[in-house]
This record gives C-alpha cells, structure tokens and sequence, in this order.
C-alpha cells in the first residue's frame, strides 16, 4: 500500500485521507498488540513481536520519513496556488460572468478542501512529535 502511494504523484484528497486513517489505525493496533503480548510473554509472542517491529519500522521508514513530507509539500503547493489564483481573480475588474462566479466559487471549495487536508495532516505530524 505505502510502495504504491509513494510511485503516485497525483494523490487525490481522498486518497491522502485514506492513507493516513489506514497508517493510524496500523500504528495504533501496533501500539495495542505490543502491548498486551509484552504483558504475557509466550513462546510464539516473540515472532509476533518481531513481526510488529517490523511494520513499525517500514510505516517509520517509508510513510513517515518518506511519503509523509511529500505530501504535505503537495498540500502546501496546492494551497499557495489556488490562494494565488483567487487573489489574481479578485483583481480583476468590472462585471463577472456566471461562470466566472462559479470557477471562482470552485475554486474556493478546493481551497478549504486542501487547507483542511493539510491541517488533518499536520496533526499526523504532531502526533508523531508527541509519541
């Protein structure tokens, strides 16, 4: 999952969402798993533990080290160019036509599309900071 996002360049919010909540809930049931087969320790535990550190490592390795300063790149881009593109539009002058009216209101919706993205990505970020 993580090579094939990673080899994609044209991620859709949709699946940058995806991903994240897909990532969380690995990490997190990582977290859980570790947990409860540390607290009982059994013959068989060590090779899941093992297992376990090695998912750990690869989402550290090639999510969070890799694919997840990409696309919070990709995010910041976006944002700067549709903000870009509303301030030019603002600029011009005299009456707008309907679809002129609705490129611009468009263009408004995928700009609180991607700034609430990128917000729900930099928690990700946050939360890394604080694990």
């Amino acid at each position: 999952m993580i090579k094939n996002t990673i080899e994609k360049s044209d991620r859709t919010i949709s699946d940058i969402v995806q991903i994240y909540y897909q990532v969380i809930k690995v990490v997190s049931l990582g977290k859980l798993l570790k947990q409860r087969f540390q607290d009982k320790v059994e013959p068989n535990h060590h090779t899941l533990l093992d297992r376990i550190d090695e998912v750990q490592n690869i989402i550290t390795e090639k999510f969070n080290m890799s694919l997840h300063p990409i696309i919070l790149s990709q995010l910041t881009d976006s944002v700067q160019k549709h903000t870009n593109n509303l301030k030019l539009l603002a600029k011009e002058s005299g009456e707008k036509s309907k679809e002129s009216i609705e490129e611009e209101a468009n263009l408004y919706k995928e700009l609180r599309d991607f700034m609430s993205t990128k917000e729900f990505v930099e928690q990700y970020a946050t939360g890394l900071k604080d694990d």
